[in-house]
């Protein structure tokens, strides 16, 4: 007859005397005064609360203030809880209810499983849950989904609430450079506010964004305590707050629980209040601004004078890989015309090859129906050209004209270029290169 042993675990005394480590997490999603309050309150409720039990082990409070909690990204405090519950430091976490957790339901099941696979008990006060319990989980499921619906309905009201003072011109964003906010309107900064002026006049003596940036940078002005950068110089010169106006609703908010803001192209109404407030820019200023910034667009390369480039410049579209073509020289007085691509990876970039600039140029007057080169006539009425890599060349010109040609002064090398070309590829040797 077999003989059935029952085997027990040992006890362990050392970890069943041993004191439970409790930590507490709180969390209040704005500043506003109220919530600063409450914040205070569940510190001091779990401090109290942790000491006052002689079971348990003071392992600190972790807290995240004015932090939303539909993601765990944002949450430092958050993190660093869970990080210390996984490197074994702590046994019991509590938290004043789900919402203060976590509102993402997704990312409150992840969490509250892997904390329970490590035998971590979260408690949620107002729910009355443990989830280190049988039914822990299920009532925590269906409480999440709530909370998350919670936030949603939340989220919805907030935004029509946004709307309204849209609609009424009262703004909600006072973050601007050159100003001070008082709690109730904008002030001008003097210090920054010079800063502003600078910057207009600047660019209005021609000077690039990226060079008024970097002149600021080394007078060691500061762009709300970073560098300035181009970036930065192009949304002031773009800030219709310096002329004392104000236009709402730039950007909205996609989705309540990822919370990413994308810029306003039409999907809500915007609305343009005007003087708002003190303007630092005069009107007119700013409108030659503006001017000159659509000025330099419609240059494009050409607005920037130290800049190495000649008419054809960003003119040149190659039809095979997408790039530019850029001058490139076979001796100093002999220049050529490639695709970026080309000159920079050979065949392995692409295969087309290039055209010599006086080649280039005198397919352009034929184009034009000019005797001699004329840069300025050759801006005024071509847009582009694209080339198929092998010869043939279509002016794209500006009324919206399409000519196309393969020019016939280079016609026969460029056939035997290609047909060389084409044996070396076949024999596998290296590829031809104009």
């Amino acid at each position: 007859m077999r003989t059935i042993k029952l085997i027990q675990k040992p006890k362990q005394l050392a970890t069943k005397n041993r004191k439970k480590r409790v930590a507490a997490y709180a969390r209040v999603s704005t500043v506003h005064e109220r919530q600063e309050h409450s914040l205070e309150s569940q510190v001091d409720h779990y401090k109290r609360l942790i000491q006052a039990n002689p079971e348990w082990e003071y392992q600190g409070i972790y807290i995240d203030d004015g932090v939303s909690g539909t993601q765990i990204s944002g949450r430092t405090q958050f993190q660093e809880l869970i990080t210390k519950c996984e490197q074994g430091m702590i046994d019991i976490v509590l938290t004043k209810s789900i919402s203060r957790f976590a509102r993402n339901t997704v990312d409150l099941l992840e969490t509250v499983r892997r904390l329970k696979e490590l035998n971590i008990d979260v408690r949620f006060e107002k729910e009355n849950i443990e989830t280190i319990s049988s039914t822990g989980e299920f009532l925590l499921t269906v409480l999440a989904s709530f909370a998350q619906e919670e936030s949603r309905s939340t989220s919805e009201n907030l935004r029509w609430g946004v709307r309204k003072r849209y609609e009424k011109g009262i703004s909600l964003h006072h973050r601007v450079y050159g100003y001070r906010w008082t709690g109730k309107e904008l002030v001008i900064e003097p210090m920054t506010a010079k800063v502003v002026r600078k910057i207009f006049r600047d660019y209005l003596k021609g000077k690039s964004m990226k060079r008024i940036a970097d002149e600021l940078n080394n007078r060691s002005i500061l762009h709300f305590g970073k560098p300035f950068n181009d970036v930065a110089i192009h949304t002031i010169l773009h800030n219709e707050r310096y002329i004392g106006d104000t236009l709402l609703q730039k950007t909205y908010c996609v989705d309540f629980m990822s919370q990413p803001r994308k810029k306003n192209r039409g999907e809500h109404p915007m609305y343009y209040v005007e003087d708002t407030h003190p303007p630092i820019i005069k009107r007119e200023i700013f409108e030659a601004v503006s001017r000159e910034i659509d000025r330099r667009r419609e240059l494009g390369v050409y607005n920037m004078p130290k800049v190495s480039r000649r008419c054809f410049t960003g003119k040149i579209i190659c039809e095979k890989c997408g790039n530019n073509y850029i001058r490139t020289y076979k001796t100093p007085t002999n220049a050529n015309w490639r695709c970026k691509s080309n000159r920079r990876d050979g065949i392995k970039g692409c295969r087309s090859i290039g055209i010599n600039e006086e080649q280039l140029k005198i397919l352009s007057n034929f184009m034009l129906g000019i005797d001699e080169f004329d840069e300025q006539a050759f801006y005024k009425e071509v847009d582009h050209i694209s080339g198929d890599g092998e010869g043939s060349y279509t002016f794209h010109f500006r009324d919206g004209r399409q000519i196309n040609r393969f020019w016939p002064s280079r016609e026969k090398a460029y056939k035997a270029a290609i047909d060389r070309r084409r044996k070396t590829n076949d024999n596998g040797a290296h590829a031809w290169q104009r």
